[in-house]
């Protein structure tokens, strides 16, 4: 029954949240990491592998996968938000980054959090409203649908501010990413120009939350 499915997600979440307590480090280590790829993948296959038509649920067997799937994929999630909440934002940059700079990170890796959390909990919502024949199922699809085009602004956000960050040679990039180490800062004029119009960025949110 699907109730013991949310038996099992409660019993998950007390057992994250002590063994992170426990085991929560400020570096990135290997376990670190593995969440982090862990999700990415089973992101980049919930993507690929999406139901489109609501009617395909009825199939209790796709439905069962879709409940399982969800529940792997928010406890792999969760164990990275509890493991790496005691992490310096930024972790491996060779200088201090400025506030401006982490504000902006900070608040990007929440959303992401809060993206990749809404995903799968509305989709087990989705899943008990359909095998308790309930109402709401036009709410519960809107927050999941809002919750994906999120994830999507979010994710590409982050991958884009990776990559600037191995162009500048921060350090950042090689702290989690195994291949295709940066070497160093690229010398580009575009990337000078682009450095002052962030600069300019920085000064502007540390003065309209005073971060300084």
């Amino acid at each position: 029954m699907i109730y013991q499915y949310y038996i099992y997600i409660f019993s998950i979440y007390s057992f994250v949240y002590r063994f992170a307590k426990l085991y929560s480090v400020n570096t990135h280590t290997t376990i670190s990491k593995f969440t982090h790829w862990t999700f990415t993948v089973l992101y980049a296959y919930g993507i690929f592998k999406q139901v489109d038509n609501l009617e395909d649920l009825e199939d209790t067997s796709l439905l069962n996968f879709e409940i399982v799937f969800a529940i792997a994929f928010l406890v792999i999630v969760l164990i990275r938000y509890f493991y790496m909440r005691g992490t310096p934002t930024l972790l491996g940059a060779h200088e201090e980054m400025r506030k401006g700079h982490l504000f902006i990170a900070k608040t990007v890796h929440q959303l992401v959090y809060f993206s990749l959390i809404m995903l799968p909990t509305t989709g087990l919502v989705i899943a008990a409203l359909i095998s308790f024949d309930m109402r709401g199922m036009g709410i519960a699809i809107g927050l999941h649908e809002f919750s994906a085009s999120l994830s999507y602004l979010v994710i590409i956000t982050h991958i884009g501010a990776s990559l600037y960050s191995r162009l500048k040679g921060e350090g950042i990039w090689n702290a989690m990413v195994p291949v295709w180490k940066e070497e160093g800062k690229v010398n580009s004029d575009l990337l000078t120009k682009l450095e002052t119009v962030e600069d300019k960025a920085y000064d502007l949110i540390e003065k309209i939350f005073r971060l300084n």
